[in-house]
């Protein structure tokens, strides 16, 4: 006799001691099993990849440059960045010097848009730029020779 009780969640056999089990009881159960833990196993709505934990332990990068004062620098990050930021250290966001405006600072977002002097490529390049000449009262100064920056690119 097959089994005349079942587990409440899959409705898997549990057999008692009077029930004899039949090939069928077992292979009902393995389909049972196989279509519960595959479905689940492979439903990507509720399990996260690689990529996806590996941004929750490490949601962003950081890094120190030292300015090479070249016009143009750039960085690959080997991810594109959902959000990148520069900033000059020991220095404020804009300064003021004999009529121009000088900007020690940038923030980029891949698609999303950017301020001067900063720019995400879709292969995860940051490209920093340098200006020597002031354009309309403004002068982009993120790799300025000698200067110390930060970055923080999130994930």
């Amino acid at each position: 006799m097959a089994s005349s009780n079942y587990t409440s969640n899959l409705h898997l056999s549990a057999w008692q001691e009077t029930d004899r089990p039949k090939r069928a009881d077992f292979v009902s159960d393995n389909s049972i099993i196989d279509e519960t833990l595959g479905g689940h196993i492979n439903n990507g709505n509720i399990h996260m990849t690689a990529a996806e934990k590996s941004k929750l332990s490490e949601p962003f990068v950081t890094m120190v440059y030292g300015g090479s004062g070249e016009s143009e620098r750039t960085f690959s990050l080997g991810f594109v960045p959902k959000f990148v930021m520069v900033f000059k250290r020991n220095a404020p966001f804009v300064t003021y010097s004999s009529g121009v405006n000088i900007v020690n600072s940038g923030y980029a977002s891949y698609g999303n848009g950017s301020t001067a002097g900063i720019s995400v490529s879709g292969s995860g390049n940051v490209v920093l730029t340098e200006q020597s000449t002031p354009s309309n009262g403004m002068r982009v100064s993120l790799n300025e020779d000698g200067s110390q920056y930060s970055m923080v690119a999130f994930k």
